[in-house]
């Protein structure tokens, strides 16, 4: 089945390179110039993907992911030239999968739209009592209850559980969650994602399963782990 893709761009030279790039790589895409367009689109197709522009004729697009629940319902990349750390934070608690910025290589955008999409199909992993349902983009406690993650923890969390006792560098995990540029983004973004996550994970006085790998980066703590396809 051919995965399609929605492209929400509002320069058409950007908007017809990406759209003509993706359906030479076997995509099926939709357009839309604006988050009225977006809308439209919305209505009549739902996509595997969207891939949207942050700065719109007709609004923020890190706003209206947000008010839209975006990234609950497909798969979501922001692709902009803003560049911050404060902007691609921005993009992931607003529910965005990754985040691409401009000028845009298509090659690594390919690569970025295909892991979101197997993140997305990945199965149900258990570990040290947690449940995460990756499909559902899901985490629950040991005791069932069903625990709040923003797109960026979860991100982070869903790399750490697919690679049991691996530890993985601040630079691969920065690749998880954003397309990182050395001139803006720092590894500081995953040190505060990581921190906020083993907060929200600490349960009935046990420590989050977390643990920082010395001169590497971090890993999940050794315990009882499954997959369930």
């Amino acid at each position: 089945m051919t995965d399609t893709v929605l492209v929400v761009e509002d320069a058409p030279d950007n908007l017809e390179m990406i759209c003509s790039f993706l359906e030479q790589n076997g995509y099926h895409t939709i357009q839309a110039r604006s988050a009225s367009e977006m809308r439209l689109r919305l209505q009549a197709k739902q996509p595997d993907i969207v891939l949207l522009d942050v700065n719109l004729p007709d609004g923020d697009g890190i706003e209206i992911a947000a008010q839209m629940r975006l990234g609950e319902r497909f798969g979501l990349i922001f692709v902009t030239g803003r560049s911050s750390d404060d902007d691609v934070l921005a993009g992931l608690e607003a529910g965005g999968d990754d985040y691409v910025t401009k000028p845009v290589n298509l090659r690594t955008l390919l690569a970025r739209i295909r892991s979101v999409l197997r993140r997305s199909r990945e199965p149900v992993i258990t570990f040290n009592g947690w449940v995460l349902d990756v499909v559902r983009r899901e985490l629950f406690k040991p005791n069932g209850q069903l625990l709040e993650l923003t797109a960026g923890e979860m991100n982070i969390l869903v790399a750490l559980a697919s690679r049991p006792s691996q530890a993985l560098s601040r630079d691969f995990l920065l690749d998880v969650i954003a397309n990182r540029d050395p001139r803006s983004i720092s590894g500081h973004t995953v040190d505060n994602l990581i921190a906020r996550l083993r907060r929200k994970m600490q349960h009935e006085g046990v420590e989050a399963p977390i643990v920082t790998v010395r001169g590497v980066g971090y890993a999940l703590s050794p315990g009882d782990r499954s997959v369930d396809a």
